[in-house]
């Protein structure tokens, strides 16, 4: 009498619990991609020093780091396939080390533009990671870079 008395309390009970957690069922598995993957946002108020503490951009397989000179706005491309330096090569200053997928690098100038235009007071740089955008402001300057998920360039 007492296991079916307990069987029925816990009957009870666990009808309880799911008639109380049903209408709050779909607001607990409702999720904000956005506002969660938000919170991993970048914000520059002055510019980076080096050119390792960029904002990353990328698509998964393509990317690159961004920064900025006070009259260049930097771009170090990388790719995953690409292994171009490791602990083998005399050129990189630290040689116990593995560096990995740089393909190149790119330097807009502003040095025609007047004074220098990425400098602090002036200087804002965002990475919104939801959307995968950069932009970087200065003196007269916005520039926005997009991480594009396009694959079919390589395999």
């Amino acid at each position: 009498m007492k296991r079916h008395l307990f069987a029925g309390v816990m009957l009870a009970f666990a009808s309880l619990l799911l008639w109380a957690t049903a209408g709050t069922a779909g607001s607990l598995m409702a999720v904000n991609y956005k506002n969660l993957v938000s919170r991993a946002d970048l914000d520059y108020n002055e510019p980076a020093s080096r050119s390792e503490e960029g904002m990353p951009v990328g698509n998964g397989r393509m990317g690159s780091l961004v920064w900025t000179t006070p009259t260049e706005l930097k771009f170090q491309i990388n790719h995953v396939n690409v292994y171009g330096i490791n602990c083998e090569t005399n050129s990189f200053p630290i040689r116990h080390t593995d560096y990995a997928s740089t393909c190149g690098y790119l330097d807009i100038t502003f040095v025609d533009y007047g004074d220098d235009v990425f400098v602090a007071g002036s200087f804002r740089q965002h990475l919104a990671v939801y959307d995968g955008l950069m932009t970087s402001q200065g003196k007269g300057i916005t520039a926005r870079v997009l991480a594009w998920p396009i694959t079919t360039l390589w395999p």
